[in-house]
């Protein structure tokens, strides 16, 4: 590290047994699992408030958006993250009352919304066209026939072959 002027900058962190770079929740993730293993651990992040690509601010007064990140509710989901225990810690998942939306400007007060309720999303989406919440419906099921296969395709260690030994 330098200064402004170039000078080298120590920040006295000694000798580590692990610098992460990065404290998106990969890096949160990784240096957490090391520390558990009993190893010695510095987090360096570029940016002022941890998080990486998963953070939230009130882009809009009093609405807090999303700021990058369309994959973070795969955390809930994350064997790495459930191995870590966080609720003794104190994370609490919160989810909303809409999945998300597509409001088709600022003054949109009836955009298209997806909930967590199939059938509201159905009824809303039939409400706006004749057939449209039958397909929504059908299109739940097919999710729900693939999910498992293909959340533990996405959440198990790259590549997802067995090693010749396995």
């Amino acid at each position: 590290m330098s200064s402004e002027n170039g000078a080298p900058r120590h920040t006295g962190l000694g000798t580590v047994d692990a610098v992460v770079v990065g404290a998106g929740p990969n890096g949160l993730t990784a240096a957490a699992v090391l520390a558990d293993a009993g190893w010695d651990v510095v987090v360096l992040e570029e940016q002022p408030v941890p998080g990486g690509a998963v953070r939230s601010a009130e882009l809009h007064p009093g609405f807090t958006a999303d700021l990058f990140s369309a994959f973070h509710p795969l955390a809930a989901a994350s064997p790495a993250f459930r191995s870590l225990d966080l609720g003794s810690h104190g994370l609490r998942w919160s989810r909303s009352a809409a999945a998300f939306g597509h409001p088709s400007g600022p003054d949109d007060d009836d955009a298209v919304v997806v909930r967590p309720d199939p059938d509201d999303t159905a009824a809303d989406l039939e409400r706006r066209c004749a057939g449209d919440g039958k397909t929504w419906l059908a299109l739940v099921e097919q999710w729900t026939r693939i999910r498992e296969p293909f959340m533990q395709a996405l959440l198990r260690p790259f590549p997802p072959v067995r090693g010749a030994g396995s």
